[in-house]
């Protein structure tokens, strides 16, 4: 093959990979729903070859409709609403009047559900690498709807408590959630490139490019990982998360969370290990506690020595004849001053021991901060030089239901 056809074959993908880039740079500067919607239909179309492009969200029902559309007449797609199966599939299929083989739809997902559709018909065939593609972009797409709408609940909140003179810890929360806003796009296209180059999509890769790539996704995902943390702090500030109160087995998630961690404590040759467990049920919000938990545990996976021990505990305990919930997470860590105990649950703390060490800051504060909106408590013990526990305590259920 010569120099000629080779730079013929690869050109035109990467023409597509550029676009790609340029779409994502567009979605990281735009901040509204409806922005978002109509560049990713618009860029969408163009960046596929297609006739029309379709972006469906739910409604408050749970029902799909189209949010924005490219190439569709308005009135086709007034009244385009389904439930979010796989009839929908065949239903938006017909709604844009293209064969099988020309039709991709993929979908919209953040922190692993399903928020939305987005669908394309092109003018030939479908290939895989069509649809890895509109995979990208759908991918992009949904982390900016998300930010869109966590941005502005964030901001919204933040004005109001603006105009009533919180003062400057709100100004800086609000310029860090819209600075995590602005990096976390970018961050997620980095991630589906380099997804795109593993699937040999553009080409054939060799193993050593492979352990790169996957290198840089894992490194991509920690700072995806430090701007939750901090949206996490913004909205707890500004007073937007929620919490369920449900029925929740502390011994399930406590083995969740200890089976989340032992690749990590495994690769510090840690030993990381449940301890007792005690079915104890609390009224808490199960997704926020496994976070809770697993955010413990990663810190003392995190600030252990090499060789050093953790362990997770489930347990009811009694304080003042009221029964509590109680995780408990030891390790044989470096220890905290008792001069730092409680600044470890202040924002953007950092000690001097661990200043050196990957995060911002933002772990414990936002824990804590969860703990005691679930109605609980959490509590340190530590001796330098011995370790550390940290002892959440949650309301038992049986209590709260008055049994």
């Amino acid at each position: 093959m010569s120099p000629g056809t080779t730079f013929g074959t690869v050109a035109p993908e990467f023409a597509q990979l550029r676009r790609l880039t340029e779409i994502s740079r567009a979605l990281t500067y735009t901040t509204s729903l409806e922005q978002v919607t109509r560049l990713t239909v618009e860029r969408g179309a163009e960046l596929l070859d297609a006739e029309a492009a379709v972006l469906m969200l739910p409604d408050a029902e749970g029902l799909l409709h189209v949010r924005s559309a490219h190439g569709v007449t308005e009135e086709r797609v007034t009244r385009f609403r389904a439930p979010l199966t796989d009839d929908v599939i065949g239903r938006l299929q017909g709604l844009l009047a293209v064969p099988g083989d020309c039709f991709i739809a993929v979908p919209l997902v953040v922190g692993g559900a399903v928020t939305g559709l987005l669908a394309v018909a092109r003018r030939r065939a479908c290939t895989a690498a069509d649809e890895s593609l509109l995979s990208a972009l759908a991918d992009q797409a949904a982390v900016a709807l998300e930010n869109a709408r966590l941005g502005g609940e964030v901001r919204l909140e933040m004005e109001d408590r603006l105009r009533a003179s919180e003062g400057a810890t709100t100004a800086k929360d609000r310029a860090l959630a819209t600075l995590a806003h602005d990096i976390r796009t970018p961050l997620g296209a980095i991630d589906g490139y380099c997804s795109l180059m593993q699937d040999e999509i553009y080409g054939p890769i060799n193993d050593r490019q492979r352990e790169t790539l996957g290198r840089v996704r894992m490194s991509g995902q920690h700072l995806l990982s430090l701007l939750d943390n901090v949206m996490d702090m913004a909205r707890l500030n500004a007073g937007v998360v929620r919490t369920s109160a449900e029925p929740v087995h502390l011994a399930d998630v406590a083995r969740e969370a200890v089976h989340m961690l032992i690749p990590a404590a495994n690769a510090k040759r840690q030993t990381l290990q449940l301890g007792k467990l005690t079915d104890v049920v609390v009224t808490a919000d199960e997704h926020r506690v496994r976070q809770v938990l697993v955010n413990l545990i990663g810190n003392a996976v995190k600030f252990t020595p090499e060789d050093g021990s953790i362990s997770v505990t489930a347990s009811e305990h009694i304080v003042a004849g009221v029964p509590w919930g109680e995780f408990r997470v030891a390790d044989t860590g470096p220890g905290i001053a008792d001069a730092e105990k409680a600044a470890i649950f202040e924002p953007y703390y950092r000690s001097e021991g661990t200043a050196q060490m990957p995060g911002v800051g933002l772990g414990l504060a936002i824990s804590h901060a969860l703990v005691q909106q679930m109605g609980g408590e959490l509590h340190l013990e530590s001796e330098v030089g011995v370790g550390s526990s940290f002892i959440v305590r949650l309301p038992v259920f049986s209590t709260l239901l008055g049994a």
